[in-house]
């Protein structure tokens, strides 16, 4: 297989396990090697057709400048993981490097190497497949739960998309790449463009651009809450900013109309009724969208509601074909 190898993609953070390691920085070095197909790009010349390293490395420096960790050896499977986002990649080798770690004899380097490979693509869902397994739905083996849904049924989720650091546009737009090819995804609805004022925040502070897609998965709520995450820490999202300015956040605001009190992944999102960021795109992407649990109902009725239903404005229904619609 063809591959593409970058080294020396240097930024400094505080990883490591010792004390004053979570507050003096230091540097840390990444080299990746991926692993693709670059046959088409050969007989195209289109970027397209090919990954571009810039951003890449653009990834590397994000999960780095990220949230700590104690070990490189986790750095280094969080930067495989964020470049393993690229559809393309196959497999990637990466290697950090760690030079001024804490060892008390002369060293030149240490470093640690791992090899990551994508999941297969699970098995396409057709209409065929689907009639015959609600025919005889143990016929090929496949374990049934309680409710009756065999495990690769796919679910439906809405995913709430916003930020307001750095070319915000353009990331929106990658998440959307990044989330379709998680093996298992398919984005069906995008909805359009908002301009949020990010009020209760300092003065100064950026608006927010915000929208929501609506995604088929084969996945688990909570699977699908480890990609998008894996996502957000590969544009840069530090999941320490809870309330503050951020250059991704992905949020589950519905998974199949279940409910969920789990504080790790709340069902619906215990906030949603109240944000117009989030009800104004989902009532354009579905019209007759219904929010489920305690403070549920209609969404556009919900929406009617909101304390913050006048600061916000649809600036784009087609931001996602690209360039800049700010």
């Amino acid at each position: 297989m063809d591959s593409i190898r970058l080294t020396g993609v240097r930024a400094e953070a505080t990883h490591g396990v010792l004390d004053f390691e979570h507050v003096e920085p230091q540097p840390f070095i990444v080299d990746a090697t991926m692993f693709l197909d670059l046959s088409e790009a050969g007989a195209s010349d289109d970027l397209a057709a090919t990954v571009d390293y810039g951003q890449i490395a653009k990834r590397i420096v994000n999960v780095i400048e990220g949230e700590h960790v104690d070990l490189i050896e986790r750095l280094a499977t969080k930067i495989a993981d964020s470049i393993l986002l690229s559809h393309r990649i196959q497999r990637v080798i990466v290697t950090v490097h760690k030079p001024k770690a804490p060892i008390k004899v002369p060293f030149g380097d240490v470093s640690v190497t791992i090899e990551r490979a994508r999941d297969p693509e699970p098995a396409p869902i057709t209409a065929a497949s689907q009639a015959a397994a609600a025919q005889n739905p143990a016929a090929d083996g496949a374990v049934v739960g309680a409710d009756g849904r065999r495990p690769d049924t796919p679910h439906t989720a809405v995913i709430a998309m916003g930020g307001n650091l750095g070319d915000v546009e353009q990331t929106l737009r990658a998440a959307v790449v990044a989330i379709d090819g998680v093996p298992g995804n398919q984005v069906n609805g995008i909805s359009p463009l908002y301009r949020t004022a990010a009020w209760g925040m300092e003065p100064g502070t950026p608006d927010f651009l915000n929208a929501v897609i609506e995604v088929t998965t084969t996945l688990d709520a909570e699977t699908l809450l480890q990609a998008l995450q894996t996502i957000e820490s590969a544009h840069g999202r530090s999941r320490d900013v809870h309330w503050g300015s951020r250059p991704l956040d992905l949020d589950i605001i519905d998974f199949d109309g279940e409910t969920s009190a789990d504080p790790h992944l709340t069902l619906p999102h215990p906030r949603a009724w109240q944000r117009a960021f989030v009800l104004a795109p989902w009532a354009d992407l579905e019209p007759e969208a219904m929010l489920s649990g305690p403070h549920g109902g209609p969404v556009a009725e919900l929406l009617a509601q909101t304390p913050d239903r006048d600061r916000i404005e649809k600036v784009s229904d087609s931001w996602i074909l690209g360039g800049s619609v700010i």
